[in-house]
């Protein structure tokens, strides 16, 4: 995996690390089933797609990992942070929006990595949080 798929994918982590302070504030949102570890029923199609599976995914998809484990690990340390009040997978997030993502992405937090804006720019910040809320939004109503 590139330095870049790894910043987007801890960059994504930290944002929702912040939780209230960056994002919706997780009382207002109802609790979620935290059995998000399936891959998603529904396959939005969105320009931030691409973006998100190339830099984010390797992260934070819902599935499990390669090595076995029943999560990827910013998708475990995001359900285990949140405990059930939030969706550990990104997709079903419809609360990171471009502000937060691009806080973190430009920043940096913990473990990771700031991320130049040759590596990831505003514009496909943008869009990954669009695909985000799109994907959120499609594959909540299924549920």
């Amino acid at each position: 995996m590139t330095r870049t798929g790894i910043a987007a994918c801890i960059a994504t982590l930290g944002a929702a690390a912040f939780g209230t302070s960056f994002a919706q504030d997780a009382s207002t949102s109802s609790v979620p089933d935290v059995a998000d570890t399936k891959p998603l029923p529904v396959e939005v199609d969105h320009p931030g797609r691409e973006l998100f599976e190339r830099n984010c995914a390797p992260c934070h998809a819902p599935g499990p990992g390669d090595d076995g484990a029943p999560m990827l690990p910013g998708t475990a340390a995001l359900a285990a942070k949140y405990q059930g009040q939030r969706y550990g997978a990104l997709e079903l997030r419809g609360d990171l929006d471009a502000n937060v993502l691009r806080y973190f992405v430009r920043n940096g937090i913990g473990a990771m990595p700031m991320f130049r804006k040759v590596e990831l720019s505003d514009a496909d910040i943008d869009l990954i949080a669009a695909y985000l809320e799109a994907s959120a939004e499609a594959n909540l109503s299924r549920r």
